[in-house]
């Protein structure tokens, strides 16, 4: 059985992968708004999701270790 600490040091783990991914380039983004039937028609609609998922996945990082210590 996982701990609560363990838990949340995997999901830090994946959520660092995501980063990653994301800022590496467009693609995973794109494919995102192609599963949920979005237009990916505009480069700069692509391009504020993807920051705004970069965003979203940094705050998600740093709360979890403001309540892990």
């Amino acid at each position: 059985m996982q701990t609560k600490r363990e838990r949340q040091e995997g999901a830090i783990q994946r959520l660092e992968k995501t980063i990653a991914m994301h800022e590496a380039n467009a693609e995973l983004t794109i494919s995102i708004m192609e599963d949920k039937k979005m237009s990916t028609g505009s480069t700069d609609k692509v391009e504020s999701i993807r920051k705004s998922k970069i965003k979203s996945a940094q705050q998600t990082i740093e709360n979890t270790r403001k309540r892990m210590r």
